[in-house]
């Protein structure tokens, strides 16, 4: 095997981008000694979720019901002489919403308003994203490359030596960051998020001579 004379660098690349998308997810639970009746009652309560984020503008294939899930819950008791019981309570059947749409305080202030009127009462929290992160991500990658390439030079020419051809280059990948909130009260929330950093990192080896 050919033994070569390398320089190993690592790029980076970083950005600071507002996000612009809020990734909201509802979750709403209802509880009766009837099977049916709770399954009945929480999709009622999903689907008054899913009109009021249509009234606040939503896009309806924006908007997913996701997993419903309905399981007995049972309570402990009791009695006079000390003995504890276990005491069926009766189903407790959930199901969460999630919709996406503009990071935009005061889009996000109306559905908030609208959920609350919604009478659904849904536990809610929130995620921001950066919907261009795949077109920035290449950009990102093409700029860690270019960092990479200087440092070698600069290495390169530290070292009196000069650089040839690529022999191999590493990319892990951050992925896309996501800034998740404190859950949301329907009447509070702090909407404007802050920047988040966008990074990227690539590993090159030169062969050098």
């Amino acid at each position: 095997m050919t033994e070569h004379a390398t320089i190993r660098v690592t790029g980076h690349s970083e950005r600071h981008v507002r996000p612009d998308t809020v990734r909201l997810t509802l979750a709403v639970e209802r509880t009766d000694h009837d099977h049916a009746a709770a399954l009945r009652a929480t999709e009622d309560a999903a689907q008054a979720v899913k009109d009021a984020l249509l009234r606040a503008g939503v896009r309806e294939e924006d908007v997913r019901a996701l997993g419903l899930r309905c399981e007995p819950r049972y309570e402990t008791a009791t009695d006079e002489n000390g003995v504890r019981t276990r005491i069926f309570a009766g189903y407790t059947a959930s199901r969460r919403i999630r919709a996406q749409f503009a990071a935009d305080p005061a889009a996000l202030g109306s559905v908030l308003e609208a959920l609350s009127a919604s009478g659904a009462a849904p536990e809610a929290s929130t995620e921001y994203l950066f919907a261009g992160y795949d077109a920035l991500r290449d950009e990102l990658v093409a700029c860690a490359v270019k960092d990479a390439k200087q440092r070698a030079k600069t290495i390169a020419k530290a070292a009196g030596v000069k650089l040839k051809r690529v022999l191999h280059a590493e990319y892990g990948g951050h992925g896309m960051p996501v800034v998740r909130a404190a859950a949301l009260r329907m009447n509070a929330a702090e909407l404007d998020p802050e920047d988040v950093a966008l990074t990227e990192d690539v590993t090159v080896t030169y062969e050098i001579e």
